[in-house]
């Protein structure tokens, strides 16, 4: 269906002429009233609008050229590229009432998490889902007037769970799909509780495949590898060399039942199971690389549509009243694609106009994403023990321009000053662990901080996670007990709340943003590893391990920006240290911004955890963070061999906590970091459970 539309579409575009099109097309699939009709403050109802957006392109404009295989693409009678993807916009109903902010969340792996984040959507509620009885939680920023919208960029996203979609061409040589080798790891995050016998080759059930060129291993040249995943080496790129697999233990098959299974291009059978505490590579030919890089395109031009167009090449009207300031946030995936569309230079149109005037970036780290190559995998991302060869992490690094002094060349992800957004860059204390978020601020040997461009303002959320949902539960992590401590499930929505109100001041009213609140080397607040004073209770299992990083060589299409990744196994050419934020007798982040929970605790939050034997022992768990219980009392505290407070010692009744936790809250409303409804509901919330004794 889709597909006959666009070639209907292609038709019309001929017969009016070659056009420097952008978005031809917003069709709309559907509109809808949301949250059984309910009225957010002076603003009133609001609706959702979805539909497929679709677009053509030049190849041959300059800010289209740096897309990979952007010249291997199909092109219509125009000599253009045309793609779609899906979107949603929700609009207020009185558009006499909307605010002119646009808000534009990047998905990640084709997922809204700004309303579970932002919003207090009940963690058992899936925020992709909006329809007409979605609970929208507390209505942020639907309280504010603004319009929210998505706009799907990744390809290869399977149609499951609510998640947004795009469909882009295939690159071609002489009409045939391009074939090339790809590497593809298969770990914990590939299954669930039981070990499986088949996976799908992405090594995700949401992610499609990119199909062998046979099921036979000769003809595709395959080899699979498996290695130990619980190495603790924080800079070690040996995870790619381990042993291999014969040929008579695995094929090109399914088989959900065990051996030997139907043969398939895009599964993997392995005859005696994949085991969870182990990492699988496999190497091998594929075919039918979609031109992913169309990503960046994507959201720009659908920004820009929405920002300064009134209607499409079809005269559609544009389905948001007039936008003065677009707001772009990511999460994750999501801030990671942020930070590589910035620096691939996509936040100027192609008419030379800017498209985000600010953005919030929570969660990357120092990483960018594994997107505008071919055969690109841009749901992969590095950790300590998985998916280390990805070029998610190489220079440049920090957003002002500087020569990396490893590769004695200059460069830095800000290089347009008159299209350079505002930026807030959020971490949580995972990023520092597993994300390397010391080098966004920090030097490769850790000797010195960073100055920062001045549209830049950086915050660490003390002891955070990386991603919680309000009322989350803590948990062991995914295919069974896989983390030693229980999950960190603070929920920080009421700290990022206040810090997207600044961002929204400095950017509508152009008021001056918050300083800056980020561990430096020169204050101590951040700290080798080896540096890092623990308590005791917690020391005693830790084995002293982080993600590392460095410089790695993919090949010189790589490093000319040619997105073609030669050296699937890349040669590490340097080595950086990670630095890590220092922590007080809790064993809490010292720096940055610390929610009234972890200066007023009842136990410790940490942004990482530590793997059970059973997944390899040691190093970090994942993405995951810990929680650790305060002891009630001293002799408790002295038999658990914990140096921490006890509970008793720091509230010696109820009312002394509350009054703690009130002077907490009253500290962040005076420093704009905490919104006043935030800390009286968190008050509240603490009032109404059951007291402490």
């Amino acid at each position: 269906m889709k597909r006959i539309h666009l070639l209907a579409l292609s038709l019309f575009i001929v017969s009016i002429g070659p056009l420097n099109a952008r978005v031809t097309q917003l069709e709309i699939i559907e509109t809808i009233p949301i949250a059984n009709g309910k009225k957010f403050g002076d603003i009133g109802a609001y609706e959702k609008i979805s539909g497929i957006a679709y677009f053509e392109i030049a190849p041959d404009h300059k800010r289209n050229k740096t897309i990979a295989d952007i010249n291997r693409a199909p092109v219509n009678a125009n000599g253009n590229i045309e793609f779609s993807a899906e979107f949603e916009i929700l609009r207020p109903v009185n558009s006499q009432k909307a605010s002119g902010v646009l808000f534009v969340e990047t998905p990640s792996q084709g997922q809204k998490l700004s309303l579970g984040l932002l919003h207090d959507i009940d963690a058992q509620k899936n925020p992709n889902l909006i329809n007409e009885q979605t609970d929208l939680g507390n209505g942020f920023l639907f309280n504010r007037g603004h319009t929210l919208a998505w706009i799907a960029w990744q390809g290869k996203i399977s149609d499951v769970d609510h998640r947004l979609t795009v469909n882009f061409p295939l690159a071609l040589e002489n009409e045939d799909s391009i074939g090339g080798f790809i590497l593809t790891e298969f770990n914990g995050r590939s299954f669930e509780e039981k070990n499986p016998y088949t996976l799908p080759l992405s090594g995700r059930q949401y992610i499609q495949s990119y199909p062998s060129i046979s099921t036979d291993k000769d003809i595709a040249k395959a080899s699979l590898f498996v290695m130990q995943s619980g190495s603790t080496d924080a800079s070690s790129t040996d995870v790619g060399k381990g042993e291999m697999i014969s040929d008579e233990q695995w094929d090109f098959a399914y088989c959900p039942e065990g051996w030997p299974g139907e043969p398939s291009l895009e599964y993997i059978c392995v005859k005696n199971s994949f085991l969870k505490n182990r990492n699988y590579h496999l190497i091998y030919q594929a075919k039918d690389a979609p031109v992913m890089g169309l990503g960046l395109a994507t959201t720009r031009d659908f920004i820009s549509q929405l920002k300064h167009e009134e209607i499409d090449a079809l005269g559609t009207p544009n389905p948001t009243t007039k936008i003065n300031h677009v707001i772009c946030q990511g999460i994750g995936q999501g801030a990671r694609y942020l930070r590589d569309f910035l620096y691939q230079g996509f936040n100027v149109d192609v008419n030379g106009k800017k498209v985000c005037d600010g953005m919030n970036i929570h969660g990357a780290g120092v990483e960018k994403t594994y997107l505008n190559y071919r055969f690109s995998q841009p749901y992969r991302v590095s950790t300590q023990h998985s998916e280390r060869f990805i070029p998610d992490v190489n220079f440049p690094r920090q957003y002002s321009v500087r020569v990396n002094p490893f590769l004695k060349f200059p460069d830095g992800i800000l290089k347009k000053p008159a299209f350079d957004p505002k930026i807030f860059h959020t971490d949580t204390s995972t990023d520092f662990w597993q994300s390397r978020a010391s080098l966004v601020s920090a030097s490769e040997g850790a000797t010195m901080d960073f100055s920062e461009s001045s549209r830049v303002r950086r915050f660490l959320i003390s002891s955070s996670e990386s991603y919680n949902r309000f009322n989350g539960m803590s948990h062991n992590g995914y295919g069974g007990r896989q983390c030693f401590y229980d999950t960190n499930n603070l929920h920080i929505g009421s700290l990022m709340r206040a810090l997207i109100s600044n961002l929204e001041l400095w950017v509508v009213n152009g008021e001056e943003p918050l300083a800056s609140i980020y561990p430096k080397i020169s204050d101590e607040t951040l700290v080798e590893l080896t540096s890092l004073r623990l308590p005791s209770i917690i020391e005693q299992n830790f084995n002293g391990a982080l993600n590392g990083s460095g410089d790695m060589e993919f090949g010189p299409r790589v490093k000319f920006n040619r997105g073609m990744i030669d050296l699937l196994i890349p040669e590490v050419i340097a080595r950086h240290k990670v630095l890590v934020p220092a922590v007080d007798e809790i064993g809490h982040d010292v720096a940055g911004i610390r929610h009234p929970h972890i200066e007023v605790p009842m136990g410790t939050y940490l942004g990482w955890n530590i793997r059970t034997t059973e997944f390899g022992g040691g190093g970090l768990c994942d993405e995951y963070g810990s929680f650790i219980p305060l002891s009630m009392s001293d002799e408790d505290a002295k038999q658990r061999n914990d140096s921490r407070p006890s509970l008793l010692s720091l509230y010696p009744d109820y009312m002394t906590y509350v009054k703690k936790l009130r002077a907490a809250t009253d500290k962040l409303v005076s420093k704009n970091l905490l919104l006043q409804e935030d800390a009286e509901l968190l008050l509240q919330r603490v009032e109404e459970s059951i007291p402490l004794h």
